[in-house]
């Protein structure tokens, strides 16, 4: 049976060493060719890819070999039963039991693996020494970081008496960074920080790319603030998941503590650990939290609700219902006679037997597959279920018994407290002279009152984009009904105030005005209307749906025009990337799927790799039939219209997200291409006929209703009478229309078919018949007859005999 070495994607020299290093010592041993390595390990394989056995695609079965990780968990989800032996070669001391290799605490992997060779006598030739020797220099910086032992040592003696070939060593590890390599440091970090901890510097970095490349650490160790510090962490945000690395001096800090804390693993000097969909600048709050000693929520006995409310399962569902609504429960776990857990029964479920008059027990209306956690779970794992599977309660376990639940607000709760320390990047920027004076005046007047005001939102969002602006959104630290009406007063306009939100509204000169009191927002259950609660800055911000929305811009005096900027909200729009605040975003909110989409085709931005994946799983789980169909078809409404409406509708075909929407619809493969057509139609339309002008957007959602019985959705959508009038023709003579035009030879007979159409109906028909009612609307139609040569007629003769006229006026001029 052969023997498979597997690199984890995105694997260094080191990794590469100890493979080849497997290969010389097994002769039944074969590397599985990489699909991503670094930048390094990438150069010497495709540089001596020759003295590799590779192998394109796995054996039926084979033994597992595994360097620089021992995280077989993966590997066994994945292959199962067509493993039969693991191998397990690492250089950090936690590895599990009964594995078959060698793990150690080493500066390099690769030392490892040059021991056994050394040990079995094993001779090699000068290129395997310095195929050898490549991973053990880089992974212990020429012998210089912490970490290195004198074992690495001895591993490189031993490779120098076997021809180590210390030119081409040089010239493949020389140092120093490049032009290139200074840009991609420019382009992906977001931050750089110190601070101290029992006198000791400890530098944070975080770094945000699309996909993650791991040369990008070697350059960090070039960096003077890292070369001075006791220790250093560094976060990279990378497609949908966080990576966080531990390193520093031996004896000065022990970074394994800290990473343990949140699951990761290594040794005090070198630790790391991965997490899906967890945002860097969350990590980095909570990283920050623990190296000054408080206290973080991490686990889930940290932020489950207990004791847990249980129903049993041979309960009356009347009675369940009961208890359920008492209690303002969605739901709840149920137990059997031994207390074992059996199910989740939901409210809404019990609440359609009521409705049907159905009698039983909670048994027969229980769910009866579902996910369950540990005490000693992370947070993001229950996140992970709750984003993935839609699930609205987790129970909480411990030796078969249900010792607490996790609900979505748990979660939040819990988010909101780990941002609490997160520091905004602050920064000047210009405002518009235009809007400036107007800005400052609103700042004057908070002071005045010991409030302060921010603008936030999409208005700073068009500001940073140079954008004209017209609405202003604004929050306050404070009474924000009390700041508007102050306003209303010295400018002498009415002030609308809503006293149960904390918001008022008013127009002055060009602009209109909104103030809110800072609020958060939670929801009680997915899509729903928020409920509001006063709170501070950072959690109205938090409250927002992408980090690009999520900046606030000072009016204060003492401040103003500062950018503050807690999400990273200004790298991606410079980046041109639509990114959620949070893995549970659209969960909570599943019009935000739209509203992704929207902003996407309208800036012509791309979605974040991790809010992607979590809008496709949204859609997937059928969020949008959830959510309220009112806030859904005002979202609907908004793209409509959008100028690149085109854009977002295509956006709409790839997320799938129409067929959750519009009953009965299909994206058909031609449909994409008439709107393509149509696109063009309209444009012409506008700039021949701008009298005429429509809102374009509805003629695009008539064509999306053709094939469809989309009478309800246009009254649901409240589409003007002219709409509606335009479906209402197009269902029940369009097919009829195009066969006339098909058949019509004289320009009369063109006229006649198409006279007192609707515009929005002509654009459609011009899809299937463009020159005939091109010809129609440009010429046809606008044809007069001299009435003098008539005159001797009256009434219904005196009309009859005009259209005759311009009938054949038609046909003379035109033939």
């Amino acid at each position: 049976m052969p023997k498979v070495i597997i690199l984890e994607e995105g694997a260094d020299l080191d990794a590469l060493s100890s493979a080849y290093g497997l290969l010389l010592l097994y002769e039944d041993a074969y590397l599985l060719k990489p699909s991503y390595l670094s930048k390094r390990a990438s150069e010497v394989l495709s540089s001596f890819s020759d003295s590799f056995r590779m192998l394109e695609e796995l054996p039926e079965k084979f033994d597992l070999l595994l360097v620089d990780s021992h995280n077989y968990e993966e590997y066994l989800k994945s292959f199962g039963d067509r493993i039969r032996d693991i191998y397990i070669y690492d250089h950090h001391p936690k590895a599990p039991k009964g594995f078959k290799g060698k793990v150690d605490s080493v500066g390099s992997c690769t030392t490892l693996v040059v021991e056994e060779l050394m040990e079995k006598e094993i001779e090699i030739d000068s290129l395997s020494a310095t195929l050898l020797a490549f991973g053990i220099y880089e992974d212990t910086g020429m012998l210089t970081y912490e970490g290195t032992t004198y074992r690495d040592a001895k591993a490189i003696a031993w490779l120098l008496e076997r021809g180590l070939n210390l030119s081409l060593l040089r010239k493949s590890l020389s140092g120093g960074i490049s032009k290139e390599e200074i840009d991609l440091l420019s382009k992906h970090m977001v931050s750089l920080e110190s601070l101290y901890v029992d006198g000791k510097k400890i530098s944070l970095v975080v770094l945000r790319m699309e996909e993650y490349k791991p040369d990008i650490l070697s350059l960090l160790y070039e960096l003077k603030e890292i070369k001075e510090s006791s220790a250093f962490f560094v976060i990279v945000e990378a497609g949908g998941k966080s990576y966080l690395f531990g390193r520093s001096i031996r004896g000065e800090f022990d970074v394994s503590a800290v990473l343990e804390s949140f699951g990761g693993g290594g040794h005090e000097f070198a630790s790391a650990g991965k997490f899906e969909g967890v945002p860097a600048e969350r990590l980095k709050g909570l990283l920050e939290a623990l190296l000054k000693g408080e206290k973080v929520p991490l686990k889930v006995k940290e932020i489950m609700s207990y004791p847990p409310f249980l129903i049993h399962e041979d309960m009356d569902v009347d009675l369940a219902l009961l208890e359920l609504s008492q209690r303002n429960y969605a739901g709840a776990p149920v137990i059997d006679d031994r207390g074992r857990l059996v199910g989740i029964v939901y409210k809404k479920n019990l609440l359609k037997a009521q409705r049907h008059g159905i009698k039983g027990k909670v048994k027969d209306f229980m769910v009866e597959e579902f996910h369950t956690l540990e005490l000693e779970d992370f947070i993001w794992k229950a996140e992970e279920i709750l984003s993935k599977y839609g699930e609205k309660l987790i129970p909480v376990v411990e030796k078969d018994r249900v010792v607490g639940v996790i609900t979505r607000m748990d979660l939040l709760h819990a988010y909101r407290r780990h941002i609490q320390g997160l520091r905004a990047i602050e920064k000047k920027i210009s405002i518009p002279e235009d809007i400036r004076g107007l800005l400052e005046e609103i700042g004057q007047e908070a002071k005045g009152l010991g409030y302060k005001v921010y603008l936030v939102g999409g208005v700073v969002r068009d500001l940073l984009m140079r954008k004209r602006i017209w609405d202003l959104d604004l929050v306050v630290e404070g009474d924000a009904i009390a700041l508007a009406c102050k306003l209303g007063e010295k400018w002498q306009v009415n002030c609308h105030t809503f006293q149960e939100f904390g918001t008022a509204h008013m127009k002055y000169k060009d602009y209109k005005l909104e103030f809110a009191t800072t609020r958060r927002e939670t929801y009680p259950h997915p899509g729903s209307y928020p409920v509001v609660e006063w709170a501070t800055l950072k959690e109205d911000l938090l409250r927002r749906d992408f980090t690009i929305n999520a900046m606030a811009l000072s009016l204060n005096p003492e401040d103003f025009g500062t950018l503050i900027d807690y999400f990273g909200g200004l790298r991606d729009l410079k980046d041109g990337i639509i990114r959620v605040l949070h893995p549970m975003s659209f969960v909570e909110d599943p019009v935000r799927i739209l509203r992704a989409l929207r902003f996407a085709g309208r800036f012509g931005f791309k979605l974040s790799k991790g809010t992607e994946k979590l809008l496709k799983k949204a859609v997937s789980l059928g969020l949008l039939k959830k959510a309220p169909r009112g806030r859904i078809l005002n979202e609907l409404r908004l793209a409509l219209r959008e100028e690149r409406l085109l854009e977002i509708l295509r956006l709409y075909k790839r997320y799938g997200v129409l067929e959750q929407i519009i009953e009965g619809f299909v994206f058909k493969p031609e449909l994409e291409s008439l709107l393509e057509r149509l696109k063009d139609i309209v444009s012409w339309h506008k700039i021949e006929f701008p009298q005429e002008a429509l809102d374009y957007g509805w003629v695009f959602l008539l064509l999306l209703l053709k094939d469809t019985k989309g009478e309800d959705l246009l009254k649901e959508i409240s589409a003007p009478s002219w709409v509606r009038e335009s479906y209402k023709l197009m269902k029940e003579s369009l097919h009829n229309l195009i066969s006339q035009l098909q058949k019509a030879q004289k320009p009369s007979e063109i006229y006649l078919t198409l006279k007192g159409k609707p515009t929005a109906l002509l654009l459609i028909l011009m899809l299937y018949q463009k020159e005939k009612v091109k010809l129609y609307m440009e010429r046809l139609r606008f044809i007069k007859v001299d009435v003098e040569n008539f005159k001797h007629l009256k009434g219904k003769e005196l009309g009859e005999a005009i259209e005759r006229e311009r009938l054949r006026l038609m046909d003379s001029l035109l033939l």
